[in-house]
């Protein structure tokens, strides 16, 4: 379940949501008629169905025999469902064409849905949403996922394996989320060896599976933290999201009491609510302790918060082009 709850969404964003849907109804009701005008049978069978479940609803209401109630009007619901997949198979027509398209199937674009609970909650493609408007440049890109992980484009046997091990954990992490011991992850390395790649894998996942992710550089948080002191506005809230990724720890700007403390408090805080933080860096164990300071490192690098995995090998944005096949 996200933690995004007590956030509330704008009314521009309540707007396209319901402008979304409202098309999705309406291209979908334009496909039906099209449908219909060559095969009216199609429609009687869909206007049998609405009448049949409006019985049923009378039915129960005048506390007639529940029971057989319900057993005649599955029967009868049963028949007309068999007689629409005939005649949509006969006809080469997708039953889906007849449906709906949401560009979010769990809430079919209202932004909410409502659990096994009964109560109903925003979805996490809304809470997605109200992260991207308070961060713009928190995106997360969909075509750097497991499923595209190349694992031939590492020059050595042993670069492969040890990044393979780690895209496995990375990935067994996302599949567990929220629920891993510890709940944090650090994936350190030099320059150029696919850190970044695979906290994106994770974020994909982690999005794909319900939870709210913010992803965004170092660099940027702090630019963003930067801003909200200097214009004296409230700080963003980075304890919004299920799961907060700062990628490139290290290549932020290191201000005097701020970088450190700031990153410390976000740190401990998200670690006392029990949510989940990833770090990418190209520091070693001993530098980030330098750099930061023992109450930031320490936060980080116990094993009892953070998974930390590291990668090796050489840099694959420095490796040579594979040569063009001739035609």
């Amino acid at each position: 379940m996200t933690r995004t709850n007590n956030m509330k969404p704008s009314a521009q964003l309540l707007y396209t949501y319901q402008r979304a849907r409202e098309q999705a109804l309406e291209e979908c009701r334009l496909r039906q008629e099209a449908v219909y005008a060559r095969f009216p049978r199609l429609r009687e069978i869909t206007e049998a169905r609405k009448a049949l479940t409006y019985q049923l609803g009378r039915s129960l209401l005048a506390q007639e025999d529940p029971q057989s109630t319900r057993k005649a009007y599955a029967v009868n619901m049963q028949a007309l469902l068999r007689e629409e997949r005939a005649l949509l198979k006969e006809n080469n027509i997708p039953p889906a064409f007849l449906e709906p398209v949401w560009r979010c199937d769990a809430c079919q674009d209202t932004g909410y849905v409502t659990g096994e609970d009964g109560v109903k909650r925003m979805c996490a493609c809304l809470t997605q949403r109200m992260l991207a408007e308070q961060f713009t440049q928190g995106q997360v890109s969909r075509r750097e996922r497991f499923e595209t992980f190349q694992e031939d484009i590492f020059p050595t046997p042993r670069q492969r394996k040890a990044t393979c091990k780690a895209r496995d954990i990375c990935k067994d992490y996302a599949e567990r989320f929220p629920g891993n011991n510890p709940p944090g992850l650090l994936i350190l390395g030099q320059a150029g060896l696919g850190k970044s790649f695979l906290l994106n894998c994770v974020a994909v996942r982690v999005l794909e599976r319900g939870f709210s992710v913010l992803s965004l550089p170092a660099y940027d948080y702090m630019q963003a933290v930067l801003a909200a002191l200097r214009d004296r506005q409230p700080m963003p809230d980075f304890h919004a999201p299920d799961l907060l990724i700062l990628d490139d720890l290290g290549a932020e700007p290191m201000l005097n009491n701020i970088t450190r403390e700031n990153l410390t408090n976000l740190l401990d805080a998200r670690q006392r609510q029990g949510l989940a933080t990833a770090f990418s860096s190209n520091f070693t164990r001993e530098q980030i302790i330098n750099e930061y300071g023992e109450r930031f490192a320490f936060r980080l690098l116990s094993p009892r918060n953070t998974l930390t995995l590291e990668l090796i090998g050489e840099n694959l944005r420095l490796l040579p082009l594979p040569p063009l096949e001739e035609t």
